[in-house]
């Protein structure tokens, strides 16, 4: 990417960062006020209540027998309403402490940090980590039967230094080009570049060009990022990796975003109904503006131009690839399904997968069957949402659904529980349990090339199913041998059983205030799920996708049901 083109796309930036509406000047000099910073904070609660609240009397007003046609569902909105309001002020003057003494003032990505963590250990193993994942998300092999662990812990990676973004210098930039006047951008631009600078730096490190991509409608710390493979000599494997910033701890906008549990309609957008905070984040607010501009059609637009200079270069198509963690797997989930919704894009794109971590729900079930229906389509598809979810991360139980199979038939569709998950669940752990949606299989061989997974004749794969089965069945005998196995969590598994036997306590903290947070919060952060990665780490072994010993069974399984 020569200097002309990193311009050009810092101009689809200041772009998009125009169409955001200005606040009332009363608002904007509250928000300039570093002292007036709780201020800022409870008119944003306030403004909080009064969406819910508005949800509450216009679902009442509309249906006044809501109480006795629905009293589960209308306690539980009522009571959610309250215990949300009074959780949520007691933690938004938590969190302006937190931000005064610089509690969660650590980098969520330091490469020394994360090299500890590596299941050797080693000092460039990151690199040779994200060198293999660069190769991977260049490939034009479909084949998506073998988890790639290279790949997936680089599109960790990338999601997690997309949080080094500087926040008081966007909306710095996003004040000036508000009053800015004549023809002249590139002090805009230049301050572009510093607002980014550091999410830029550790991509060149790891051999990536950043570019930011959209604001989401919001100057305040909510946005996207492209990362894109390093041009040389014009032999770089084409990819484009869309990536979305995730909550920051002590961000309480993005928290109030997270706990706006009602939906709306986003059916001529996406499918179904969706989480009302991530709609709001993409799509009009009414129907009036639809033709209008708005950030997921810019954002599109500006992919495919980059992907399309790309294409010139050296007429190879163009890998997408969406990832995020946290809040920013919930938006990831949301402009996944919209690419699908559009159904194709340019000849020169390909829209491969996406892989998101820690992600909540984020929309009904008619927007989840809608979803998954798609895969179902084509035999040979191999796209695929991964959702990546880590031991007892509490962010992924969220919003609250109906956990038992056995409600969800009952179901309404105004429901408040109305949530449901997509794509293909993989499941990690950090205690003695194996993972879930992955198995392992010995390796064939020990290239660690590119290699094409041929499980050989249907004979062969039914052989090996059987002999899988019966080891399994003898697994599970009640054997005294097998009962301490499955207390003491022991797997004979290369590398599973030994990660904490070669890593101190200090390896696996960012920071020392980490042991003191619970695991359902702690679990939830990225080097958590690095770590649970890296435990699966084999010689031996590699993973392969879905609940049985072979490929056979992933087919004839039913892989994107809804989880």
């Amino acid at each position: 990417m020569n200097e002309m083109e990193d311009r050009e796309f810092y101009l689809y930036f200041l772009n998009d960062l125009s169409y955001i509406p200005r606040p009332s000047k009363w608002v904007e000099f509250i928000m300039e006020k570093q002292i007036f910073s709780l201020l800022k904070t409870t008119l944003e609660y306030i403004r909080f209540i009064h969406v819910m609240a508005s949800h509450i009397l216009l679902s009442l007003f509309t249906d006044l027998t809501l109480p006795l046609s629905q009293p589960f569902n209308f306690m539980f909105m009522i009571l959610s309403f309250f215990i949300t309001s009074l959780i949520l002020f007691p933690v938004n003057i938590i969190l302006e402490i937190c931000k005064m003494i610089k509690i969660f003032d650590f980098e969520l990505y330091n490469e020394d940090k994360w090299n500890l963590m590596t299941a050797k250990k080693g000092l460039d193993d990151i690199k040779d980590i994200v060198q293999k994942g660069r190769n991977a998300l260049g490939s034009n092999n479909r084949n998506s039967k073998v988890f790639n662990l290279d790949m997936v812990e680089t599109l960790l990676i990338l999601s997690t230094i997309i949080y080094d973004q500087k926040v008081d210098k966007v909306r710095e930039v996003y004040k000036k080009l508000k009053i800015h006047e004549g023809d002249d951008f590139e002090d805009l631009i230049d301050e572009c570049r510093e607002a980014y600078e550091d999410i830029d730096k550790k991509a060149k490190d790891l051999k990536f060009n950043f570019l930011p991509l959209s604001e989401l409608n919001s100057p305040d710390s909510l946005f996207s990022g492209m990362y894109l493979s390093e041009h040389k000599n014009n032999q770089e494997n084409n990819f484009i990796v869309i990536t979305f910033k995730g909550t920051s701890p002590t961000n309480f906008t993005e928290w109030l975003t997270d706990f706006l549990f009602m939906r709306v309609d986003a059916s001529q957008f996406v499918f179904g109904e969706i989480h009302k905070g991530f709609y709001d984040n993409f799509f009009p607010k009414t129907s009036d503006e639809t033709k209008e501009s708005y950030p997921a059609k810019r954002m599109v637009e500006a992919i495919c131009n980059i992907a399309k200079k790309m294409h010139e270069r050296n007429k190879k198509k163009v890998n997408i690839w969406i990832t995020g963690h946290s809040l920013g797997a919930a938006l990831a989930q949301v402009f996944y399904a919209r690419l699908i919704k559009i159904g194709t894009l340019p000849e020169y794109c390909v829209l491969r997968d996406a892989y998101v971590f820690a992600g909540p729900a984020v929309g009904d079930k008619e927007f989840a069957s809608s979803f998954n229906g798609i895969f179902h389509k084509n035999f040979e598809e191999n796209k695929t949402l991964w959702r990546i979810v880590n031991t007892n991360d509490i962010v992924t139980k969220m919003p609250p659904q109906h956990l038992y199979g056995v409600l969800r038939r009952y179901i309404t569709k105004d429901d408040i529980l109305n949530y449901y998950s997509i794509g293909y669940k993989v499941h990690l752990f950090l205690d003695n349990n194996k993972p879930k949606g992955i198995v392992f299989r010995e390796k064939n061989n020990d290239d660690d090339d590119e290699v094409d997974d041929n499980l050989g004749s249907m004979e062969d794969l039914l052989r090996q199913k059987l002999i899988d089965d019966r080891k399994d069945y003898e697994d599970s005998e009640i054997t005294l041998n097998n009962v301490l196995n499955v207390i003491l969590g022991k797997h004979n598994i290369e590398s599973y059983n030994d990660y904490y036997e070669n890593h101190s306590s200090e390896d696996c903290t960012m920071d020392k205030i980490e042991s003191f947070i619970p695991g359902y919060f702690h679990n939830h952060y990225p080097h958590r799920y690095f770590m649970a990665m890296e435990r699966l780490r084999s010689d031996k072994f590699e993973l392969i996708v879905g609940d049985y010993k072979n490929i056979i069974d992933k087919v004839l399984a039913d892989a994107h049901v809804v989880l």
